[in-house]
């Protein structure tokens, strides 16, 4: 009985082990008929930011440039690939994907690994870009509020409720988020983020007494550059001097972007690609610009103080200055050209009288720029350019009598601009003014302060 019983165990450890055996190939078997998984990270409406990362996640390991050559976007549009892990593919655009398109992703059949396994099927994913909005200031009665208009539906949303006591803030590149800079109790200014669907706002940096403003979002959306000023030992002395420092959003990670204390500067300005900051000295009246992968610096000078404005290739910069001539004190516009160190003055050195040439915006797609300057010698009154920066032609896009335009900004894919305006010789109620390439003349977006593009 005990040999029957032992024989009857091996045979049933036999038969448990044959089955495992079948049911592992049967997997496998199944595992490539089926081929290759993969799934794509979109959200429920598949309507995604301008510059939203595409991320593919494939069911098993494969070979990053096999995947590569299956992947497609059409229509085209240029792009980076990066990988979180083997199984992880992340396609970033460089350029910003258009509205009103409908884009396809897809992926060709064909082996994807060094032991040749397969996408067995064709694979496609449609998605549209969220339309733009506008992120802006109101303040009333020592309170000050942000807001967002959409260019589709033109009703103004508020961002933020109005128990802060906002300064100045930025909108992040991708569209995704905005810091400000806000009063606290100790007479200081923290750095707080709030999503671009609103909610509760967070605190970022908390300064105490410190002020930290002037937030500035860099091209890949990680780090803000920002200007600190120390709080004085006693409230009868004057806060220290304005000094950059660089917060990251992933590490939380805090610092000056110099170590020399004796380096003070104000409107951090980030370059295109996010490797060069630029912040003005205004003791010294210069450009200081810091390339942040070598630590070299160029200094520039200039006596006027406005931020600089960067070409759409990040080649060149532009900036007010100014000079004496046979005709007096005027304002020119120049033109720092960093690849082959060289500055030249792109407007302004035989002019025969001051046009007082300042607010510019370069486009970020192509050689134009939009350029603040006084039409008439004996009126106050500005209007806004557009000049292409080769042929110095160009035509106004804002102009009425008795107004003053600032602040002109460009939307990501270069075709409309927003800016601040307001009426000299009235009642003091500012504006923010929108031109797209084929109107005649601006309109009136809302009612507010320093415009900001939320794509």
């Amino acid at each position: 009985m005990e040999k029957r019983f032992s024989l009857d165990l091996d045979s049933a450890a036999g038969l448990i082990t044959g089955f495992l055996l079948l049911a592992i190939a049967l997997v496998v078997f199944i595992g490539n008929q089926i081929g290759i998984r993969v799934t794509v990270q979109l959200p429920a409406d598949n309507i995604i930011g301008p510059y939203e990362t595409l991320t593919l996640v494939f069911s098993e390991p494969i070979e990053a440039s096999l995947a590569i050559e299956r992947f497609a976007i059409q229509p085209n549009i240029k792009g980076k690939f990066e990988w979180a892990d083997s199984k992880t593919m992340h396609f970033i655009p460089v350029q910003p994907f258009e509205p009103e398109i409908e884009y396809t992703l897809a992926l060709t059949p064909g082996i994807l690994t060094n032991n040749g396994k397969y996408l067995k099927k064709p694979l496609g994913w449609k998605f549209q870009v969220r339309s733009p909005k506008v992120v802006y200031m109101v303040t009333d009665q020592g309170k000050s509020r942000l807001w967002t208009v959409d260019l589709q539906s033109e009703e103004p949303i508020p961002l933020t409720d109005d128990t802060f006591k906002i300064l100045n803030f930025d909108a992040s590149p991708n569209g995704e988020f905005v810091v400000f800079a806000a009063f606290n109790e100790q007479g200081g200014i923290d750095l707080w983020h709030i999503q671009r669907t609103g909610g509760n706002a967070t605190l970022l940096l908390q300064c105490g007494p410190d002020r930290c403003s002037v937030p500035a979002i860099a091209p890949d959306n990680r780090l803000v550059a920002y200007v600190r000023e120390a709080a004085a030992p006693t409230a009868d002395l004057s806060f220290g001097s304005p000094r950059i420092w660089v917060f990251n959003l992933e590490t939380r990670q805090d610092a000056p972007l110099y170590e020399d204390q004796q380096i003070i500067g104000y409107g951090p300005g980030w370059s295109p690609d996010g490797t060069r900051l630029s912040s003005y000295d205004g003791i010294k009246d210069e450009i200081r610009l810091l390339d942040l992968v070598t630590s070299e610096q160029m200094i520039i000078p200039s006596e006027t103080g406005n931020p600089v404005t960067w070409s759409w290739d990040g080649s060149t910069f532009a900036f007010t200055d100014v000079e004496t001539n046979e005709f007096g004190l005027h304002t020119r516009i120049r033109e720092a050209k960093i690849s082959i160190d060289e500055i030249i003055t792109l407007i302004g050195e035989s002019d025969e009288r001051d046009f007082g040439y300042n607010a510019l915006a370069w486009s970020p797609v192509e050689d134009k720029l939009v350029v603040g300057l006084r039409l008439n010698a004996d009126d106050p009154s500005t209007a806004l350019w557009l000049m292409n920066t080769f042929t110095l032609g160009g035509q106004v896009i804002a102009e009425q009598p008795d107004y003053v335009y600032n602040n002109p900004v460009w939307d990501p894919w270069g075709s409309t601009r927003v800016f601040q305006q307001f009426r000299l010789r009235d009642v003091y109620k500012p504006q923010i003014g929108l031109w797209m390439s084929d109107m005649q003349e601006s309109l009136v977006l809302v009612e507010g302060i320093m415009p900001q593009w939320l794509p």
